[in-house]
């Protein structure tokens, strides 16, 4: 990747330790970059997308941190199930954390982004004693009967001929530019699976985005107890100003909010090293709030 910036080449240049535990029946895969006596820090990936969607930024933030980033089952290299819950899933982001932080006197922050944030909420919401604190990048709240318009971008699973062919196919979804080409070719290198009987395919499970969950994703949020930090993109179509306020209502307490410029939804794609710099400082407040 002869354009990309020295400090991303040096991040992909970390390779990270492979862990795995086992969740209803389900092989969760999971990766760590750091020290493993450091503050952990869970990232947990948005919908479709997987672990190695951080891999360029947990270098960064491992200087700080026992950073670990599961894939969720119907992600990545991760396990696939017959149907998929928020709740199956938050268990998934516990029992890694859990495996994969075992001898830390600190417990960890986790933090979502997008799906991966909803997943955070519910996760923090049923489990808030297993964790410091929680993150929600990019995380909307839709009004009742409000459908996600990403799910119909994965109607069912298709398959390609060729990795080449696969990987020219990527996209961003929700749909947006990116100004960091060499972020995409490497999502888009990592994303493929060869297919059992011949072609490549996405690595994850069309069928995830008809997950139930049993409550509803406010109900949750106001269940929260754990300091909270909200990180949003700017231009971000998916959570725009009423919608964040839409969810300031829903949390029901005051909580620190950082929008990044010139950031839309996918904001650690297009404004890596800002991203980490806000995360930092929410972990700093997260820190002094958990005492």
């Amino acid at each position: 990747m002869t354009d990309a910036p020295l400090w991303f080449a040096e991040a992909l240049a970390v390779e990270p330790e492979v862990g795995e535990v086992e969740v209803e029946g389900c092989p969760v895969r999971y990766l760590m970059w750091g020290d493993v006596d450091a503050p952990p820090l869970v990232l947990v990936h948005g919908g479709a997308a997987h672990a190695r969607w951080w891999s360029f930024l947990a270098p960064l933030l491992a200087r700080d941190h026992r950073v670990i980033a599961p894939n969720l089952s119907g992600h990545g290299d991760s396990g696939w199930r017959d149907s998929y819950r928020s709740e199956t899933w938050s268990d998934e982001v516990l029992a890694v954390a859990d495996a994969a932080a075992a001898g830390s006197s600190v417990r960890p922050i986790v933090l979502g982004h997008s799906l991966g944030a909803q997943v955070t909420t519910v996760a923090a919401a049923r489990h808030g004693d297993h964790f410091r604190g929680a993150i929600l990048a990019d995380f909307g709240v839709r009004r009742p009967g409000e459908v996600s318009r990403s799910s119909r971008h994965f109607q069912n699973q298709r398959v390609y001929a060729t990795y080449e062919e696969a990987q020219a196919r990527f996209k961003l979804i929700p749909r947006q530019a990116c100004e960091n080409p060499w972020v995409l070719r490497h999502i888009a290198e990592s994303s493929v699976r060869a297919v059992e009987g011949g072609g490549w395919a996405w690595k994850f499970d069309w069928r995830l985005f008809n997950r139930t969950a049993d409550r509803l994703t406010t109900e949750y949020l106001a269940d929260i107890t754990i300091p909270v930090g909200f990180l949003h993109g700017q231009g971000s179509r998916v959570v725009t100003s009423e919608v964040a306020e839409r969810v300031a209502v829903a949390f029901g307490r005051p909580a620190p909010v950082v929008w990044v410029p010139e950031a839309r939804h996918h904001l650690m794609l297009d404004q890596p090293l800002a991203f980490v710099t806000a995360v930092r400082a929410l972990v700093a407040h997260i820190d002094l709030a958990a005492g």
